[in-house]
């Protein structure tokens, strides 16, 4: 298993605490730092600092030196995808060669109408990533590129150096919904998958199932499509403190414990034995790639908590 903690720059981090997650990361068992690519949290948030992905991978670049860096995820919209692999194939290099490449269609309907960026339907915007991948790729693989599709047109580009990692940084598609068409994609255009935040093992199963499907009809192997997670993960030392969080959630936010235990599902909040159960369900689909999203400001003693607590169990 490998596994990685996620950094949402939109629920105001400054570059202090980016720094100070990552080097416990790279001092821990984790291998990965993910950044996400917002804006801004929402459209009130006037003074929350809410650094650029780019930027934040960037800096976290320039103080480690083994950690993975990856995006969950650039948006496509954000970025004509010629610029994006342009940047994208520096920071390999300034990194040494330790980008992961996550992509995906955009969702964050508000950033799109604050920054004055086209919202077009889902499928839209499905079409264009799958463009922006072919755009990409070949632009990190082909000396000159000549492309001619719906949304995007190349005229004898040329885009050196080419990334560090050779054929190129890994490419993953990313999806909160794992939707036919987003599957479909990942199956046809990229190295792996991110599935992310609210599915239990029996639902990740199904889309597993439909990737599987998928991969089927285009002869590919789906073994060579990497399979990960990301999700919302809390360690709580016994029952007891799980409890009364628990219960203080559910006052907070007017849910029922049946509720509660229902959204928490596809989630990591539990005790060391019952996040081990629970991942070793979604090892056993074939999931090799965990995303961790530990509660805000507590990364950092997460982690410590995770390879002392945690790990040794899994071994």
């Amino acid at each position: 298993m490998n596994f990685g903690v996620q950094i949402e720059p939109q629920f105001g981090y400054d570059f202090q605490q980016i720094f100070d997650i990552c080097n416990a990361a790279e001092q821990s068992d984790f291998s990965t730092a993910w950044f996400s690519d917002h804006f801004m949290m929402t459209k009130d948030s006037t003074d929350l600092i809410s650094y650029e992905c780019f930027s934040a991978m960037m800096a976290a670049a320039s103080k480690t030196t083994t950690l993975r860096l990856g995006s969950l995820v650039f948006c496509n919209s954000y970025r004509h995808p010629a610029v994006l692999a342009k940047q994208i194939a520096s920071l390999d290099h300034f990194s040494g060669g330790r980008v992961e490449f996550g992509y995906g269609a955009g969702w964050k309907e508000i950033e799109y109408n604050a920054y004055g960026i086209p919202f077009p339907s889902a499928g839209t915007r499905i079409a264009q990533l799958a463009e922006g991948i072919n755009v990409i790729r070949k632009l990190w693989t082909e000396e000159r590129v000549n492309y001619s599709g719906k949304y995007y047109q190349l005229n004898d580009a040329i885009s050196f150096p080419k990334p560090l990692q050779d054929p190129h940084p890994p490419i993953w598609v990313g999806t909160m919904e794992a939707k036919p068409k987003m599957l479909r994609l990942a199956a046809e255009y990229a190295d792996g998958i991110n599935i992310a935040w609210s599915f239990a093992p029996d639902v990740y199963q199904e889309k597993l199932q439909r990737i599987d499907e998928f991969c089927d009809r285009i002869d590919r192997d789906p073994s060579t499509l990497r399979k990960s997670y990301g999700v919302w993960t809390r360690i709580y030392r016994d029952e007891q403190e799980k409890k009364r969080a628990w219960e203080e959630i559910c006052d907070r936010r007017g849910f029922s414990m049946e509720q509660l235990e229902q959204r928490m599902a596809g989630a990591l909040h539990g005790t060391t034995d019952e996040i081990v159960e629970k991942l070793r369900a979604y090892a056993e689909l074939g999931i090799t790639d965990f995303i961790f999203m530990f509660p805000k400001g507590e990364e950092v003693s997460s982690m410590r908590t995770f390879s002392e607590s945690v790990i040794p169990k899994l071994q």
